[in-house]
């Protein structure tokens, strides 16, 4: 892992204040595991046995100082036979807000270390992985007056890093304004402005400067919110010629009674690698983000619902989206995912989880149409408050009309944590 991917991390962990209400958890985890392919060939499969040692670190602060949390664990991957090269790997995400001055003044702090793929449409292994990071500090300013007028203004500087795709390194200058007023108890509306200026480290991608202006409506009332945005985007290139279009997203959330809630969203709007990751846009599963400089709007609607009934819940989630690409319609891609997972608990040491997830790409350059399916059962078991066990199955198939890129796998795993 590259030292640029560390800094931020540690330099987090540095400036994190002592804080009354602030609580730290560690916990050490040892998962030794087994593939059938670990490397996701078509032919030629080869056996691995993998042995995981993990760290972790978990930071939650709901003081009047600081506001937020910060997750990170760092992994270790030894591969018996090795098929690959043992590695270390590193999660982050943080989200820290300072008030400097109570209710007027904050300070934010936002950070996503994360595994991503090098090439998209090859497949998720160890030889196709790099780590990228995303960090956005800066200040937040905040007034309410009397009237029910909220003003709100919000200045940052954001890093993106990958430690192999060195096209999508950037700093980031994001500068954003929002006048709300308050109609009723139960509805809101604001205007809304943000101006994004993209320099990157590779003198080959295009820098470009952003403006979206958008005017946003939120109604809530009892156990149903909703919240609809309308607008325009503006990108000036420095090589390419100026893009134009339509900003639209609208979320729905009802919560139907005290055990069941149903969520709804679709929108319309410019991306690209960066905002995918830190969720300025809800990110797509890790295997289907395309690591670039490259710009592209996105269409999407997703649903998602809960229900949970005595000691058992199930929880379902639908996902479309379609990506185009403003100067490589080559890299065009729909996709497609549904998850479904049902929990149980059997008393208030053992508890199972067991699911399906499929998924469907189809890309533009070649009409290559990948899907794959994900059935998995796990076992988690309480053996005291700070120590714990988890066994597990999964199993992965992806049929493509490209053979070489078909393949299955069967995991099987075991773990032991501690924690305090």
């Amino acid at each position: 892992m590259s030292y640029r991917a560390v800094l931020p991390v540690m330099g987090l962990l540095l400036v994190i204040p002592p804080a009354q209400g602030g609580q730290w958890h560690y916990s050490i985890e040892y998962e030794p595991s087994y593939s059938s392919n670990i490397a996701r060939t078509a032919e030629n499969e080869r056996e691995e046995f993998v042995h995981a040692w993990r760290v972790g670190l978990r930071y939650d602060d709901r003081s009047a100082v600081v506001e937020g949390m910060v997750n990170l664990d760092v992994e270790h991957l030894s591969y018996t036979n090795g098929v690959f090269r043992d590695q270390n790997r590193s999660y982050l995400n943080a989200d820290l807000t300072w008030s400097l001055v109570r209710d007027r003044l904050f300070w934010v702090i936002e950070d996503t270390l994360s595994n991503e793929p090098v090439m998209s449409r090859q497949v998720w292994v160890p030889g196709n992985i790099q780590q990228t990071n995303l960090l956005s500090t800066g200040p937040r300013l905040s007034y309410r007056f009397d009237n029910g007028i909220h003003l709100v203004a919000d200045l940052r500087y954001i890093n993106s890093y990958a430690e192999i795709t060195d096209e999508f390194n950037s700093n980031r200058l994001y500068l954003a304004g929002s006048v709300a007023q308050d109609l009723s108890v139960q509805t809101e509306i604001s205007a809304n402005l943000a101006w994004t200026g993209v320099d990157f480290d590779n003198r080959e991608a295009d820098d470009y400067r952003r403006l979206d202006i958008f005017a946003a409506w939120d109604w809530q009332q009892g156990h149903t919110g909703i919240r609809f945005e309308l607008g325009g985007t503006r990108i000036n290139f420095s090589f390419a010629d100026q893009a134009s279009g339509p900003l639209f997203r609208l979320t729905g959330n009802r919560q139907i009674s005290s055990v069941s809630r149903l969520k709804v969203a679709l929108g319309h709007a410019f991306s690209d690698a960066a905002q995918q990751i830190t969720g300025d846009t809800r990110a797509t599963p890790i295997s289907s983000n395309i690591i670039s400089s490259q710009v592209y709007t996105v269409s999407e609607v997703e649903t998602s619902y809960r229900t949970e009934w005595v000691s058992s819940a199930i929880e379902a989630t639908i996902n479309y989206q379609r990506q185009n690409f403003l100067d490589s319609s080559d890299l065009d891609q729909n996709l497609s995912n549904m998850r479904l997972v049902w929990s149980k608990g059997f008393g208030a040491s053992v508890s199972m989880e067991a699911g399906i997830s499929l998924s469907r790409t189809i890309y533009e350059l070649d009409k290559r149409k990948d899907s794959v399916v994900s059935p998995f059962v796990g076992f988690h078991f309480r053996r005291t408050s700070r120590l714990d066990y988890r066994l597990g199955v999964d199993w992965e198939e992806r049929e493509s009309t490209t053979d070489s890129a078909e393949y299955s796998e069967l995991q099987v795993y075991a773990a032991v944590r501690y924690q305090h």
